[in-house]
């Protein structure tokens, strides 16, 4: 004898529907890993900028003369950047015969993002020795 009332197994509706919950689970699931690597490679991008920055910062005044004025070139096919040099008298002591200049330095790496352009910034202060009027 044959039992018709009594038989096992998922219909075929309880297998339509765990294929929809699995196939919504595995696409959050990529979703979280793809947005994941994205910033993971913006984190990349702005580590790369911020030494590219303090490089270029240190060669100032060092390997390039620390004058006022403003400097700009790419560091290589991704990356620009730009340099500012201004004097800075804030807060420094008024005095006839000054022995040392201030100089506000900032120095911005800059390259296109997805949506916008994306930079580092970094500023610092450099002091110069100030030539005497008789000599340079």
């Amino acid at each position: 004898m044959i039992r018709r009332g009594c038989q096992r197994g998922f219909s075929l509706l309880e297998v339509l529907v765990a294929f929809a919950i699995l196939s919504i689970s595995l696409g959050v699931l990529l979703q979280i890993f793809a947005t994941g690597l994205r910033n993971a490679g913006i984190a990349d991008d702005y580590t790369r900028a911020a030494l590219y920055a303090e490089s270029i910062l240190a060669a100032i005044g060092r390997e390039v003369p620390l004058a006022e004025g403003e400097r700009s070139g790419p560091v290589n096919e991704q990356f620009s950047w730009r340099s500012i040099v201004s004097t800075y008298t804030e807060g420094m002591p008024a005095s006839k015969q000054p022995m040392f200049r201030a100089y506000r330095v900032s120095v911005e790496v800059y390259w296109p993002g997805l949506l916008q352009n994306r930079s580092v910034v970094l500023e610092t202060l450099r002091l110069a020795p100030v030539e005497p009027p008789g000599r340079g």
